[in-house]
């Protein structure tokens, strides 16, 4: 069979049973409290990768900062 075909054949199964192509049941929960909750985590676990890198970057500036005072200071 063609690549083609089969990713238009993917491509009509997705629009036929949308539900079934869901990424998970989580994402499409009727209870509004699972679906936030979802969401919070999703954020939450997006920004703390980026908080971490955020904070070595204030950490080594400092850091840095205070070596070269200690650097003046000696001379």
């Amino acid at each position: 069979m063609n690549r083609a075909w089969i990713l238009v054949l993917a491509l009509v199964l997705l629009a036929v049973v949308p539900d079934d192509a869901a990424a998970c049941a989580v994402c499409f929960d009727a209870r509004d409290e699972n679906r936030q909750a979802f969401l919070v985590t999703t954020a939450f676990l997006s920004l703390l990768p980026l908080g971490m890198v955020a904070g070595a970057g204030m950490w080594m500036r400092k850091r840095s900062k205070e070596i070269d005072q200690e650097l003046e200071a000696q001379d």
